[in-house]
């Protein structure tokens, strides 16, 4: 799956790429990347036409097919920011993959979760001494989370000690999306919180989104993989914090 990952990549950051330029890019025959192409279009990753094929916009993709995109990144993010939950607090966990990978990998001790994630509510209700609230609403399209009016009423009627953000785009001036149905919802759960961080891995920085969701400005931190250029890591007005998906160390910059 890691070179579908790769072609996924090529073109959602190059647009339309003929057979031959993929072949030529990862090396193998023109077969191979049919072939490639046809199972990546059956999972409507891509769209494919005479002589090559265009990226489906991510966020159109279902949202569990997402997850196979850098997932060995992704786990490694989730696991590093779980690890800065401590016990007995209230932590609200945005919806998407890399959130997911939070609550996966957060310890079973006694703290409160809130999400409008149904596949993070699930996850959690697994963990005997966590306390599960879920925000309730409308189901998005091609997505686990949910959102609209009451859901926003009902995150006015809380408070968490942290929130968490994963992003479709990370920039200097803050994360975006590619779609504004969860604008009002993410920014009352920022108001709601007493932190912030966001979860997003390296590819994610530096794209192109239409609605900007928050300002960098509101966030702790970041924690994102160490593919990210440390160069473009320090010009960000917080801590980008870097890990290795090899390893279980991070470092800050």
């Amino acid at each position: 799956m890691t070179r579908h990952s790769d072609i996924i990549e090529q073109l959602q950051r190059l647009g339309f790429q003929s057979v031959l330029d993929l072949a030529e890019r990862f090396e193998v025959s023109t077969a191979t990347i049919r072939r490639d192409l046809e199972k990546l279009e059956q999972m409507e990753m891509v769209q494919r036409t005479h002589g090559g094929a265009y990226p489906v916009r991510q966020a159109d993709a279902p949202s569990i097919l997402k997850e196979s995109l850098h997932h060995r990144e992704k786990v490694a993010i989730g696991k590093a920011m779980a690890e800065r939950v401590l016990e007995g607090q209230t932590v609200l966990l945005d919806g998407g993959s890399t959130t997911l990978e939070v609550a996966k990998h957060l310890r079973d001790e006694r703290f409160t979760v809130v999400t409008n994630d149904l596949r993070i509510g699930n996850e959690i209700a697994k963990k005997r001494n966590a306390h599960l609230v879920m925000i309730g609403g409308e189901l998005l399209p091609n997505a686990f989370s949910l959102w609209g009016p009451s859901s926003v009423q009902q995150i006015e009627q809380l408070r968490v000690d942290v929130a968490i953000f994963g992003a479709d785009t990370v920039n200097e001036d803050g994360i975006f999306n590619n779609n504004s149905y969860e604008l009002e919802l993410k920014r009352k759960m920022r108001s709601i919180a007493n932190s912030a961080f966001f979860v997003a891995d390296s590819s994610k920085f530096g794209r192109e989104a239409l609605f900007r969701i928050l300002d960098m400005d509101g966030f702790t931190a970041g924690i994102t993989d160490d593919l990210l250029d440390p160069i473009r890591a320090s010009k960000f007005p917080v801590p980008i914090i870097s890990v290795n998906p090899g390893r279980s160390d991070s470092t800050a910059s």
